[in-house]
């Protein structure tokens, strides 16, 4: 809402949030319905036991006092739930507070739990994805998406649902195949909604249809702490080395003096299971000989440089100064210095 003067003007994207909100609560209404009656039926319970014992004090078990309680705590129920229903139907936006993306989903799942698809969903859920934005609109669009999900899943499909940090955003990611004879390009409002919204916290929202499945992924930008917490324990952690070289003792030897430096480090002698190495082992900095036998290490390289996320630095180690595979990011003669080991650590670490 903008001012003008002595009026206002309600804008155009808030008032598009608000409906939205408004939508999610409507489809949430089972699950409040069904709070409601529980808490009702606990007090229901206490009067029923209260009654028989003003009616027969001798020939129960309990004192009127035990009555009391049991409705003073049914009763605190009660109000505790009607306090979270108004609250999240009148609820305004607010101003942007910090919580966990981690958090904030999985209460969304427990207001969506009379939904089949969420109890049979999968769920990878990571704590400490903690965001800065409106905490009210960011679940209603969390809610929204995995709502639409729903709504166009076979009665037999299963959802996916992720939660974690990736680089410097939160990810909530839902992925649901499509149903048999579905159009897999056609648009969809909710998640084009969903998109344009997530502007008004800094965030955005990118729709995959490629393939049999269509995936939702909501990136917001992480917290400035959690950014400065994952540098500095970037930073603490010892540097990850991987070398692969045909001469054996060149490998082992570089790879000793790194370890009594304090770094992690792991040695190849082939090409064999350079791939496979490169992914499990995540090194910082990979040292790779340009004649190593039993692959292609530019084609590796292409592979590395294609992967989305963190990637090592590349090296070539050759003992050739023509040849330079334009795909590494660094290119060494042997024999090897220690100034140049020492400043590509440096660089790796930043």
């Amino acid at each position: 809402m903008s001012a003008i003067g002595n009026s206002f003007r309600l804008d155009e994207r808030e008032l598009q949030a608000s409906a939205l909100r408004s939508q999610v609560l409507e489809r949430c209404r089972r699950t409040l319905v069904h709070d409601i009656n529980n808490a009702v039926q606990g007090i229901h319970s206490g009067f029923e036991l209260l009654t028989k014992y003003i009616r027969s004090p001798g020939n129960t078990r309990v004192s009127a006092d035990d009555c009391i309680a049991l409705l003073h705590q049914q009763l605190t129920t009660l109000r505790r739930t009607l306090d979270r229903i108004v609250a999240e139907a009148a609820e305004p936006p607010g101003k942007p507070q910090r919580f966990d993306l981690a958090v904030l989903t999985s209460d969304v799942l427990r207001s969506l739990r009379h939904e089949r698809a969420v109890e049979r969903a999968r769920t990878r859920i990571e704590p400490g994805a903690f965001v800065y934005a409106r905490r009210v609109n960011v679940r209603s669009f969390a809610a929204a998406l995995i709502l639409d999900a729903i709504d166009h899943l076979d009665r037999d499909g299963i959802i996916e649902i992720t939660v974690r940090r990736h680089e410097r955003d939160a990810v909530l990611e839902i992925r649901a195949p499509f149903p048999v004879g579905a159009a897999a390009a056609a648009p969809r409002p909710v998640p084009q909604m969903v998109g344009h919204l997530l502007a008004l916290e800094q965030g955005a929202l990118h729709v995959d249809s490629a393939g049999e499945q269509f995936a939702m992924t909501m990136r917001l930008p992480l917290c400035e702490r959690e950014l400065d917490e994952t540098a500095q324990t970037q930073r603490d952690k010892p540097v990850r080395v991987l070398i692969a070289d045909r001469n054996r003792d060149a490998a082992d030897s570089l790879a000793t003096i790194l370890r009594l430096d304090g770094m992690e480090t792991q040695a190849l002698y082939t090409g064999t299971h350079l791939a496979a190495t490169l992914q499990h082992f995540q090194p910082d900095i990979a040292f790779l000989d340009a004649d190593l036998p039993d692959c292609d290490i530019r084609a590796i390289a292409r592979t590395v440089i294609a992967t989305s996320g963190r990637r090592p630095l590349l090296v070539q180690v050759s003992s050739n100064e023509e040849i330079k595979h334009e795909e590494f990011d660094v290119h060494l003669l042997r024999p090897l210095e220690w100034s140049q080991l020492h400043a590509l650590v440096q660089r790796a670490r930043s």
